[in-house]
Order: C-alpha cells, then sequence, then structure tokens
C-alpha cells in the first residue's frame, strides 16, 4: 500500500514541539500563539480560556507540553495540573505565571509540574524552557528548608511523607509502593496538600502578553 506524503506545512508540524497553551487572558493567548507559529521547530495545538476541551485534545492529540496559567477563573492551575499528570502518557506541565514567588514553586512541586516560567522572561527563556521540557527535563528548583518548613506545620502529619516525595519528583505510583498506599489515596492527599498550599494564594493581577 502506498503511504500519501504529508505535505511540507504538516510534516514540519509533526517534527516541532506540540504546545497547549490555558489561559483566561486572551492576550496572553494570542501572544502564545503568535510566538509558537512564528518560531521554528513549534506547532500550536490549542490555546484555550479554561480546561473545558482540555482533556479532550490530550486524548486525541499528541502534546509535548502543556503551559498553564496559575489563576485560571473556573479553577487553579496547581490542581489542574495535578489531574493532568493522572494520565497514562501525561505531557509536561509549565505553570506560567506572573507571580513566581517561592511559595508558588512548592506548591507547583506537589502538583508535580516540571517548571513554573515567569510571564516577564524574554521570548527567549521561554522558547528554551519549553525546549527542555519537551526533551524530558525537569527544571522545578529545590524549595527552600524555611518554606517546606513552614508548609510541613500546616499539614496533617499522615501528608509530609507524601508532601516530601513529590517535591522530590518521585510519581505517585511509587509514592503508593514506598508507603504501603494506594495510588488514589496519594492523589487524594497531593489533592489535600495542593488545597492547603492554596489557602494563601495571591491576588490577581494584570499580566503581560508574550
Amino acid at each position: 500500500m502506498t503511504q500519501r506524503r504529508k505535505s511540507a506545512p504538516a510534516a514540519r508540524q509533526a517534527q516541532s514541539i506540540r504546545v497547549v497553551a490555558v489561559d483566561d487572558h486572551a492576550a496572553v493567548r494570542a501572544g502564545m500563539e503568535r510566538l509558537l507559529e512564528r518560531s521554528p521547530g513549534f506547532a500550536s495545538v490549542a490555546a484555550l480560556p479554561d480546561a473545558r476541551d482540555l482533556f479532550r485534545i490530550l486524548q486525541r492529540e499528541h502534546v509535548d507540553v502543556v503551559v498553564l496559567d496559575y489563576d485560571l477563573d473556573r479553577t487553579d492551575g496547581l490542581s489542574l495540573c495535578l489531574e493532568i499528570k493522572q494520565h497514562a502518557v501525561a505531557p509536561a506541565v509549565a505553570i506560567y505565571s506572573g507571580y513566581a514567588a517561592p511559595a508558588l514553586l512548592l506548591g507547583a512541586a506537589v502538583a508535580q509540574a516540571d517548571a513554573v516560567l515567569h510571564k516577564a522572561e524574554p521570548v527567549e527563556v521561554l522558547l528554551g524552557s519549553l525546549r527542555r521540557l519537551a526533551s524530558g527535563a525537569r527544571l522545578i528548583a529545590a524549595p527552600a528548608p524555611d518554606l517546606l518548613q513552614a508548609a510541613t506545620a500546616r499539614l496533617d502529619a499522615q501528608d509530609v511523607p507524601v508532601m516530601a516525595l513529590l517535591v522530590d519528583g518521585t510519581r505517585p505510583g511509587d509514592i503508593a509502593r514506598a508507603l504501603a498506599l494506594e495510588e488514589d489515596e496519594v492523589v487524594r492527599r497531593a489533592q489535600r496538600i495542593v488545597g492547603v498550599l492554596q489557602a494563601c494564594r495571591p491576588r490577581r493581577r494584570p499580566l503581560k502578553s508574550v
């Protein structure tokens, strides 16, 4: 059977780093789409205002990186990230925010995010980070000891070892085996930890587009 050759644009897209952006700021979505379309080696799969169509797209399309706004109208980026990461073949997830303080880094690590990217970063830094994420790198820095100590003080004692392993990059299945828990229970605890950390969530502020 003769295979039909892909057109040049389709072939380029198949070889590109495929990105989905989720952001409730229209200017940010438009800027991200424009940037990816103009940058060799990248393809914009979708730019969404919320998560309503996200999982349908992830099931249907190959996606390398999801760029996820931290402060969405209908949900928060960390809880959504944790949900994305439960998929059997989960893409890399970058939390994209104008608020990149250490507290967010801790929450992102617990939610299994692969990076926290600041919306004010230069375009070259953003694209470089997306390339590294697509290649399998995890760009989350280790949280400061005092931040971990403060977070630990707010948690139930049974959640502390789960948080420590999540921050270390351990997958829920491996945590379940290490702590003799069901994997679903590990995920529930991770969701609970994210909820506690979200209690100190920053206020929304106007953000610059890409």
